[in-house]
This record gives structure tokens, sequence and C-alpha cells, in this order.
């Protein structure tokens, strides 16, 4: 049973800023049949009319934050429109009345709108279309896939508003920099949307120096507008729009939407078997005396599926998996049991190495308001691409964020619905050998159930600081050098190194990372101290790749029957005869091109499902807190099914016989397991400076393992730890084998490696309290396993 619960709003209040648009805007709305505004349009009209002022909108999925910000940037510019109108000369005093009139010389792009993806930009692009046409300003899109053409309007006019990723806006600065202020001068204004994607990332650090960059070209501060549905820290993403003056950024936070929610956690208990499903849609040990889809065979991603299979049918839906491979296996096994039904397939995978028609055409289903469609997916349609009315969501697993369930839930219950929201989590069963202490605690039910209550309270995560972001800033100087065509470091590090993302970065360090690059080829200096690009700049800067400041695996594109189907990244040794699963359907590997990265497939009718990759997202301190909480509780919330509950009392039961309750140690017979619900930096943190003291430790779970040192060793390492003056960061990096997470940081040398790494990695606070914590717990415990 779904259980129902309320998201806290209200309805908008009518409307005292409709008449500050534009007639035109007015209208606009009039058309839709919208009787008010919601909250955040109405409180953002006012300062963004006012065209001086950055803007920070906050406000839920589907509350139409999209015209909160051009609602009134459209308004101002038609009034440009209008004057320049006017500025015509008059046909009937004109020297030749039946002479075409002459028009203002374009002067620039007006608006310029950053988006995270592809097929967001594009999304945009059908939404704002009307509007902008209604005051005729015109609407430009920049990203990868768009036609030669389409691009060659944008530099033969620059004008109106131009939707663009932050790569194809690198690659304008690259390829055309001389022409970028007068591409650029007329901007009146800079948007950001889905901001919070962008956070503490090294893509969110480019969008920054691109952002100045802009700024430096035009000479100007145009007004930022920032776009976000899920912030757990306001304040940092004021500073993330303006550095150098966060505190006078208008803040339009709205959580009123109105919306029911319907909530259900169901657990499940998972099998022996390999988690594969033959044809049928069973797995090989599965119990094949029923029929698949009924909820009957043990392997617990055949009993989600059945359930999903049973309650998502005939109505649009969005299920979200971890991980590519699993959106392939769960898009795989819908599809067979619409088969065995002898029903349509309604079921579609949506990831991001599939093609952009493949792609799009789920779009297009889950649009189509006759066609009832579910997508399975990454995180690719957890950010607001408009697909119409979603009538439930789906997670599967615990989710990676809290910001991230609650952007996902935002896709559910438009129009007035209420939101439906779906989670189904699977457990090793207790009869299984060998069953883990973090398998007994069920952490993936208790870790959901604690992430469903701080969203239900309305908290998210707050985002950690990257640190020094020098794989960024590399990118940045050979691209500020092209622009140029030459710099000279004082230039680079005042235009660069300023407030924003490279902060940190003082004349001294970079130096050291102008010598860096020299020293890989990346740059050259002339005689007079001018920086130029070195042989090997030249090779990086003119490659397509450099335009991303992430790291991406190496792709291969995948081709059936001469049709591109998407792009796959191999991990594993590729060979003629492989078994995968791509797109929703079994194929086998029948010819591959190294040379040019191509793999060939055929149809297949079985199938071993290919790794395509998912990132794992560190889990906070305060869900692991809350997790904490849920087990020294004994409610059960009503949303949980009843396997749900189940697992829950079993983890519970585990929390309380292990003695967790008192204590975080757990002996064993080998070892220690430490348990100090803290997130997982601090936990790295801890593990990497027990390794420094000869303590063989690792990170499972919530959990640090603690090999062949018992309780007595344990707490003579640990208090040394603590009464020792506690390691820098950076000598902490210094053990660290694979400092090279970020796409440049091959460049750097070993004391920028490990500044960076250790600026990035460590919790060094957060684990020196859990040592102080851990040193009291030790001195009460014996040697005794549990």
């Amino acid at each position: 049973m779904m259980t129902a619960s309320s998201t806290s709003g209200s309805e908008a209040a009518p409307s005292s800023a409709f008449g500050r648009l534009h007639p035109r805007m007015q209208r606009w709305i009039y058309d839709r049949g919208w009787s008010s505004l919601h909250d955040s349009q109405e409180r953002s009209i006012g300062p963004i009319l006012g065209g001086d002022r950055d803007v920070l909108i906050a406000a839920a999925t589907a509350t139409g934050k999209t015209e909160a910000a051009f609602l009134p940037i459209l308004s101002n510019l038609a009034g440009d429109t209008g004057r320049h109108e006017a500025e015509l000369p008059e046909p009937w005093t004109a020297f030749d009345p039946w002479e075409e009139p002459r028009t203002t010389p374009s002067a620039g792009v007006q608006v310029l709108c950053l988006s995270p993806l592809k097929s967001l930009i594009d999304d945009q692009y059908r939404r704002l279309r009307q509007m902008c046409e209604r005051v005729d300003v015109p609407l430009h899109r920049r990203h990868g896939d768009i036609p030669a053409g389409e691009r060659q309007r944008l530099a033969t006019d620059p004008s109106g508003v131009l939707l663009i990723t932050p790569e194809s806006l690198e690659a304008i600065f690259v390829n055309r920099g001389p022409l970028v202020p007068g591409l650029f001068a007329g901007l009146r204004y800079i948007v950001i949307d889905e901001l919070h994607s962008f956070l503490t990332t090294q893509r969110g650090a480019q969008v920054q120096s691109l952002m100045n960059r802009v700024g430096l070209a035009v000479r100007g501060r145009p007004p930022r507008i920032g776009l976000s549905a899920t912030l757990g820290d306001i304040g940092r993403a004021a500073a993330f729009l303006r550095p150098d003056d966060p505190d006078r950024v208008v803040i339009v936070e709205s959580k009123a939407d109105g919306r029911g929610l319907m909530l259900q956690l169901r657990g499940y208990g998972a099998a022996h078997g390999s988690g594969m499903a033959d044809e049928n849609g069973r797995d090989g040990a599965a119990d094949r005396r029923r029929p698949a889809g009924d909820g009957s065979p043990d392997d617990s991603r055949h009993q989600i599926a059945g359930h999903l299979f049973g309650h998502l049918r005939g109505r649009d839906n969005l299920v979200f998996a971890n991980t590519r491979n699993g959106v392939e296996i769960y898009a795989d096994l819908l599809a067979r049991y619409s088969r065995r039904a002898g029903v349509p397939n309604e079921f579609w995978p949506h990831h991001g190495n599939l093609s952009r028609d493949l792609r799009e055409t789920v779009e297009t289903y889950l649009k189509d308001p006759s066609l009832p469609a579910t997508a399975v997916s990454t995180s690719t349609l957890e950010l607001g691409i408009d697909i119409g009315s979603v009538s439930n969501v789906a997670q599967i697993g615990p989710p990676p964020s809290v910001a991230s369930l609650w952007q996902r839930l935002g896709r559910s219950g438009r129009r007035g619905d209420p939101a439906v929201l779906r989670l189904y989590v699977s457990e090793q069963p207790i009869a299984r050998r060998n069953l883990s202490v973090s398998d007994a605690l069920r952490c993936g039910i208790v870790q959901t159930t604690a992430m469903v209550r701080l969203m239900l309270d309305r908290w998210l995560e707050t985002t950690d600081d990257p640190g020094f972001n020098y794989s960024t800033l590399i990118q940045q100087i050979m691209s500020v050098i092209a622009q140029h065509g030459g710099a000279a470091a004082a230039d680079l590090h005042r235009a660069l190194c300023g407030p924003g993302p490279f902060r940190l970065v003082d004349q001294r360090r970079f130096a050291l990372l102008l010598r860096a690059m020299a020293s890989h080829d990346l740059l050259v200096q002339t005689s007079d101290g001018l920086l130029l690009l070195g042989a090997a700049g030249e090779r990086q800067v003119n490659h397509h790749h450099f335009y991303t400041a992430f790291q991406t695996a190496t792709e291969w594109r995948v081709v059936a029957a001469g049709r591109t189907l998407g792009t796959i990244p191999i991990y594993q040794p590729l060979r003629e005869g492989m078994l995968l699963i791509f797109a929703g359907k079994r194929w086998k590997v029948v010819g591959a091109d190294r040379s040019a990265r191509v793999v060939e497939l055929e149809r297949s009718g079985d199938g071993t499902p290919h790794f395509l990759g998912g990132e794992s997202v560190g889990v906070s301190d305060r869900v692991r807190g809350e997790m904490a909480d849920v087990y020294r509780s004994s409610d059960a919330p009503a949303w949980l099914d009843g396997g749900a509950q189940r697992l829950l009392t079993e983890g519970r039961a585990a929390y309380h016989r292990l003695g967790l309750a008192r204590t975080m140690v757990v002996p064993l017979a080998s070892g220690v397991l430490l348990f100090p619900w803290i997130g997982d930096r601090a936990l790295h943190t801890a593990a990497i400076a027990l390794l420094g003291r000869g303590v063989m430790a690792s990170v499972e779970g919530p959990s640090i393992r603690v090999s062949r040192t018992g309780v007595r060793g344990l707490t003579a390492k640990i208090l040394e730890l603590v009464y020792e003056s506690p390691p820098s960061a950076f000598e902490l990096a210094e053990a660290v084998k694979n400092r090279e997470v970020d796409k440049w940081d091959w460049v750097l040398d070993e004391a920028l490696s490990c500044e960076s790494a250790g600026a990035r990695l460590f919790d060094l606070d957060g684990a020196w309290a859990f040592f102080s914590r851990a040193a009291v717990d030790l001195a009460g415990v014996g040697d005794s396993p549990a």
C-alpha cells in the first residue's frame, strides 16, 4: 500500500508583478491559460527586470523556473526591440518608399544561457521558441550535435538568446577568440540552468571561469541568473554565482509546490542466482515452475521488475537505476515481461552512452499523451528536461544522495496530481553463508530509510569544496593563450585566479603550475616572457576533447547493421563473440576496428551485461548519523512495505546484538570492525591514516575493517594518532597511488599533485574526531569476537 504524505507549500498568490511585464509577455501568459504566476515567478520579476542584480532562483522541479527567468528577461529585450524598430526609417518619407527597411546591425548575443546537457538545451529551445517569437528576439542554440548551418547563423548574426553547453562556449573562445568581444557585445544577462549540477565539480570550475572571461571580453558585469531545484546550502550556491560579491545576490527560494506525496519503500531478499535473466525473463537459479512476472522468482531483480511491470504499465513513468549496467538489465527484463504477456513494450533505456536519436525517441514517447511509456534511466532524466506529466518515479537501490532523490521525485506529480515515489532495495538472505556484518545490518534498507526521512524534513546535502581545481586551471590557461595568441604569466594569473574556483592558487603555486605545464611541452616562453602553446599544447587544444573539463572513459562507437546505437566505455578485454546488453537489447560482438574504436554487433538471443559505468557519490555525515538514529528507533514508517519492515527489523536486531547502541567497536576473529557513522570522506581519511601506522584498514560500507590487529593493538595505534600532531592532508596524499582523478592531473608535479588530492579527498577534522571517540570505546572492549 502506498502511503500518502504531503509536501510543504502553498498555492501561488494573486500576481502583483504581472503588470510590470511587457504586454507581449502578458499576452503569452494569457494564451497559456495561466490564472496566476507561481511564487518563484512572481518574486523573480522585479529583481530581474531591474537588470543590475544577480538572482538565484531555487524552486521545486516543474514550478516554471525557466519562465521565472525569461519572462522578465524577454520583457526587457522586448523594450529594446521596440526602440530599435522606432529607429528604422519611415518608408513613406525615405528616399525610396519601396526599399526594404534598413535594420539595425546586430549588437551581439544579449542573453547567454549555459546548460549542462545537450538534451536540456534542445528541450529549452522548444520551450522558449514561442516566447522569443512573441517579442521578435532571435533564439540560437549551440552544442556538439547542432548542424553546421545552424551554427553559422549564430556566427553571421550574433543576437538574442544563446543556449549553449560549457564545452561549446569553450570552443568559441579557443577557435574564435578575436571575435568573442563582438559576439557578446550586447550581453545583458548570463543564465546558469540547473546550477546545482555544476557546484564543486571541475565542470563547475570551468563554468565560473567562462563567466568571468565573458565579462572580461565585454568589459562589463552582466547580471547572472542561477536556476536550481535542489540546494543544500543556498549561500554556497550564491558564492558560486558571484564569487566576489555573494551577499548581493538576490535569493528567490520557493518551497511552494502544493503537491501531495504517495510514497512506498519495498524491500527484497536477494537469491544465489547469477542475477541475469534467460530468454523467458527468469534467472537460471530461480524457480522455473512459475511464470516470470508474477513476483515468484527468488531473484530480487525479477521480483522488482515484476512489481514495476504490474504497477507502471499503461502510464508514463521514470525508473532510476544507479548505473548504466542496471538500466540495461531492468529495461531488458521489463521488455521480456512485456513479450511474455503478449503486450507492446512500454519500457525503454535512457542513459548517456545511447545515441542522441535513441534518447530523443524515448523522450518523445514520454511526451506523447496517447502513448504510455516508462524510461529506465541513470541521472540523464533527473534534470529539468520537459517530458510531460509523469505518474510514477521509481528508484532501484539506495539513491546517490538526498538531493538526487528530491530532484528525481520532482519529476512526478505535475498538473495537480500527487507525486508518486516507489523505492526498491534488495538485501542478501540471512541464510547465505558468510553473511557479512554490513549485510546483517541491512545497510541498504536503513540508508534508504534515512535518506527518505531527511528528504521529508527537506534537508539536502551541502556540497564539498574541491580545493585548488588545478586540472581545470590547466585547461583554462591553455584556452586563454589560444584565445589571445599568447599571454604573460602575470596577466594570466590576474585574469584567472581572482575570487572563484582558483582563488587558492597564489602566485607561487601558479608559477609552479606553469613550470609543470612547460615540462610536458604544453607551454613555451619567449625571450620577452610571453607564454605560447608548446607543440604538445597545440595538439591538445586542437583536439575536440580539449573543451571538456571532466575526465571521461575511452568510448567505443557501437554499430549494428550500419546504424550507430551509441557509445560504450570498454573496461574489460574486448573480443569477437563477446555478449552484451545495450539499448535494451541483447547483442553479440562480431567485429571491432581498434583504430577507429568501433564495435560491430548483431542481435543475439542471449547475453551477459557489460559494465557501463556509474559514478559513486560519497555518503554524507548527516546521512550516516540519520542511519544510526534509524537503528536506535523502534519506529516503523508506514511507507515501508512488509518486506522492508522485516528487513529493517532484522537490521535493528543485528545492531543491538552487536552492541552498536553503546559502542562503535565490533571485535572479529581476525580483526576489528569500527562503525563511527560518519561520512565517506572522513572514513577514507581515517583508513589512510591507519595504513600509515602499519594497520591494515579498509572502508567497508559504513564501517572500517581492520585486519590482523586486535582491539589492544588498534587501541595503541589510535592513541598515537590522537596524542601526536595529526599529519597534513598533503602528507596523507603522498601515500595515495591514484591521485590522477581529474582530466589534467597527469600534468601536476609531485608537490602540486599531493596538495590537490589532499584538499579534495580528505576530512581531517572528521577523522580525528572519530579517533578520539574510538579510543574511548576501544578502552572498554575486549578481544572476544562478535
